[in-house]
């Protein structure tokens, strides 16, 4: 169990991880194992799991001129890796920004239309 491998690696005694009646009869590690829920339960909550983004395709289109503006024909370009993230305060009001994946450095765009009008 992942809470008994932790609560052992911190200097916790095997002995004090006896099991009885659905507790562990030592208070420590019963508070321990009543933390370590919580904190489970909090992380499933705080920490929701997003993986999808939608793009119109002028927004899809803005990020693949900014990363390949060769375009198709080089294949270099083509390679590239671009990261697109939404920015609360980006440098143009909030919105999805890009930029390459491998150099953040180099600046980034805003995709779509910009507060500035441009």
């Amino acid at each position: 169990m992942a809470f008994e491998e932790a609560y052992l690696s911190v200097g916790g005694k095997q002995r004090e991880l006896e099991f009885e009646g659905g507790e562990y009869t030592n208070s420590k590690s019963q508070l321990g194992w009543d933390l370590w829920q919580i904190k489970a339960k909090v992380q499933e909550v705080a920490l929701p799991e997003t993986r999808a983004v939608t793009l119109t395709c002028a927004e899809l289109k803005d990020a693949f001129d900014f990363g390949a503006p060769d375009g198709e024909k080089d294949q270099f370009q083509m390679e590239t890796e671009m990261t697109i993230k939404w920015l609360q305060d980006g440098y143009d009001g909030e919105g999805y920004y890009c930029w390459y994946a491998d150099l953040p450095e180099e600046g980034c765009i805003k995709l779509g239309v910009s507060e500035s009008g441009a």
